[in-house]
């Protein structure tokens, strides 16, 4: 009978994937496969099993002779990113429009109405778990896991670049405004505008994304430098 019990090197990948995500490791912070070895009680393998699976999902730079690196996004990189999120989001907001049940339509509904209190105050913290929450909703009633997963891979992957965004003055005000237009065309089993209103909540104006850049910071969006290469000797 096979044993259930996380591998070393599952259980280093899964806390590095969690810290990186969640900013604790800022893009560009260098990893130290010694301190990791250290920290987790683990030998050498394991923590370089955690650093080719997590570069191979795009969260760790590997430079020859330089060293590992979380990674970083080009500005490019970002836009193409969230140009991506926002068709994924509208088809999924789409999709919960056709399959969304009876019950979960009220749900959503009352989910919207609960957090204007929430809006009123600008509470970025408590409004954020309740943006988390009324997307999942979303997500769940698509009933498209393969998109589900899609959608919070990205979501994971830039969460470091977005996580300022509800501090910016009306932005929560301006989100929920969206959001009501978002639900009510769900509610309605509306698809074409439930797609439509979900795909400008996403993406928004091409000022939003000037001003979402403006906020982050350089050194988030440049790879470290590569080493120079030396030359034979003749």
């Amino acid at each position: 009978m096979g044993s259930t019990r996380e591998s070393a090197a599952e259980t280093v990948r899964r806390e590095l994937e969690a810290e990186i995500n969640n900013g604790i490791r800022a893009p560009g912070e260098p990893l130290d496969e010694a301190e990791l070895m250290e920290r987790f009680k683990v030998s050498r393998t394991p923590v370089r099993t955690a650093i080719l699976q997590l570069a191979s999902h795009g969260l760790i730079t590997i430079l020859p002779r330089s060293g590992t690196y979380v990674a970083r996004m080009s500005a490019q990189d970002l836009l193409s990113m969230l140009e991506v999120l926002a068709e994924m989001e509208a088809s999924c907001a789409k999709l919960a429009a056709r399959r969304m049940s009876a019950e979960d339509r009220q749900k959503l509904k009352e989910l919207h109405a609960a957090a204007k209190g929430v809006a009123d105050k600008e509470d970025a913290a408590a409004y954020d778990r309740y943006n988390q929450e009324l997307h999942g909703l979303i997500y769940a009633a698509s009933l498209n896991a393969y998109l589900s997963d899609l959608i919070l891979s990205i979501r994971r992957r830039t969460k470091v670049y977005r996580r300022t965004v509800f501090q910016e003055p009306g932005r929560i005000r301006t989100s929920y405004a969206e959001h009501a237009r978002i639900v009510d065309a769900i509610v309605a089993g509306n698809a074409a505008e439930a797609h439509e209103h979900m795909l400008a909540h996403i993406s928004g104006s091409s000022k939003d994304f000037l001003e979402l850049l403006a906020h982050i910071p350089g050194e988030f969006t440049h790879e470290p430098p590569q080493p120079k290469m030396v030359g034979r000797r003749k």
